[in-house]
């Protein structure tokens, strides 16, 4: 299992605090089952610069380097925030996408409705440098949750979708969850994971979860799609548009 979407890395952002504290989330990361951890802090581009960031971001995860498991594997990136105002350049954007890759985690506002320049600036970013937004924790976001058709504009754009493996564990977003997966509108899973509390990493129950729910060919395809991404494969496809969900897929 690959996780996309972590906050890990010591004492970056709202995440880790510690190197014991990282140390520990990998070993839950590895007990559950993960090959492969995606390491994404936070980059709102107003508190540090590019550079600085970087920096900082390589400084933290030498001092996890020691403390990694032998079976998984890393991938350093970073969660973009994105607004439609004063938003990262397209340098920077690509600097931030998941190493190997040309692909970036981007997190939109949560609660406020999204701007016609949000949509513009996504459009412009993948056309003129042809790298590929991945939108992140989608179940988190009151216009996707309001309507869910959104989700197929931003695939059809060329964006890919991540659901947190928690969003199909909580009543009030597994509905929203499986019904996206029921649609083929997740392309990524990540545990979002922050800290061995109350946002620890809970891939193992999400898995237990939707194979119980009889969707554990779609959880395989998500799986694939993540492996795709990783190995700079085309991602392949196949979801139905969708308006509404009327359904209760769980």
């Amino acid at each position: 299992m690959i996780d996309v979407h972590t906050h890990i890395l010591p004492a970056l952002d709202d995440g880790a605090r510690t190197q014991e504290e990282a140390a520990l989330l990998m070993e839950m990361e590895e007990k559950q089952g993960v090959k492969e951890v995606v390491f994404t802090p936070h980059y709102y581009g107003k508190k540090r610069s590019l550079e600085q960031f970087l920096v900082l971001r390589e400084e933290a995860w030498s001092k996890l380097r020691p403390y990694m498991p032998s079976g998984v594997k890393k991938r350093l990136g970073a969660e973009v925030h994105l607004t439609g105002v004063n938003d990262p350049s397209d340098d920077a954007l690509c600097a931030l996408s998941i190493e190997g890759t040309s692909c970036v985690l981007v997190e939109f506002p949560f609660y406020t409705k999204w701007p016609k320049s949000l949509f513009v600036r996504l459009s412009r970013f993948i056309a003129d440098t042809g790298y590929t937004p991945i939108v992140a924790h989608a179940e988190r976001y009151r216009e996707l949750l309001k309507n869910p058709s959104v989700a197929t504009r931003l695939v059809e754009m060329g964006c890919l979708i991540q659901l947190n493996t928690r969003a199909f564990l909580e009543k009030t977003t597994r509905r929203f969850a499986f019904a996206m997966l029921k649609n083929g509108l997740v392309h990524c899973l990540g545990t979002d994971t922050h800290d061995t509390d109350s946002r620890a990493p809970d891939y193992q129950a999400a898995r237990e979860t939707v194979y119980a729910a009889g969707y554990g060919d779609k959880w395989q395809r998500v799986q694939t799609c993540m492996r795709d991404i990783l190995d700079k494969r085309r991602v392949r496809q196949a979801y139905k548009p969708v308006r509404k969900f009327f359904c209760r897929y769980f």
